[in-house]
């Protein structure tokens, strides 16, 4: 990851790409832990790769943690999109409060450790549950669209989606709630 890092404030586009597959998911749910609006999290995301690239040239090369440097970045930049979609007084009385570093690292820690669990999880799983699960709760299909897409009927992606939630449950419970709860 830092050596990506490191190439892209040289402009490599390549590791800018690597970068960003690597991270993306990382920082979705880490966004979603803040934000908890899928669009405006999605939103900052675009946000923060744009600005990336077009700082890429003034960021610095000698960072311990890029991975920490982009969670942060992403945070200032959702708040910035719900300050700037605060219209009453009450709702900027509410703000989040603003957390010690440790406490911003202890929950980039936290959900690296579970999405590592949910992908070891999720490789026990068959192609085509995974498939599914990827389609429900990572790019927000429903069930219809899912079954449009994969050209079957409602009722088996409904059958196949509960099988793999259901193989998943007894290691992942709290990632399962987790998921559920930010990804209707």
């Amino acid at each position: 990851m830092k050596t990506h890092w490191v190439n892209i404030t040289k402009g490599d586009k390549e590791s800018f790409f690597v970068f960003y597959d690597a991270i993306y998911r990382s920082l979705f749910q880490y966004g979603m832990v803040i934000g908890k609006d899928r669009e405006i999290v999605k939103e900052s995301i675009h946000i923060l790769f744009y600005e990336l690239w077009e700082k890429h040239e003034r960021l610095p090369q000698e960072i311990k943690d890029p991975k920490f440097y982009v969670f942060v970045w992403l945070k200032r930049i959702i708040y910035r999109q719900l300050k700037s979609q605060q219209s009453s007084l009450e709702s900027i009385l509410n703000e989040p409060f603003e957390e010690s570093v440790e406490d911003q690292k202890i929950k980039v820690e936290e959900i690296i450790e579970k999405e590592q669990l949910l992908h070891a999880a999720l490789a026990k799983l068959t192609k085509k549950q995974r498939h599914y699960i990827d389609l429900k709760f990572f790019q927000n299909k429903s069930y219809e669209e899912i079954a449009t897409e994969e050209n079957a009927a409602v009722r088996t992606v409904y059958n196949v989606i509960y099988e793999a939630i259901k193989s998943l449950k007894g290691n992942l419970t709290p990632i399962l709630i987790f998921i559920l709860n930010y990804y209707k």
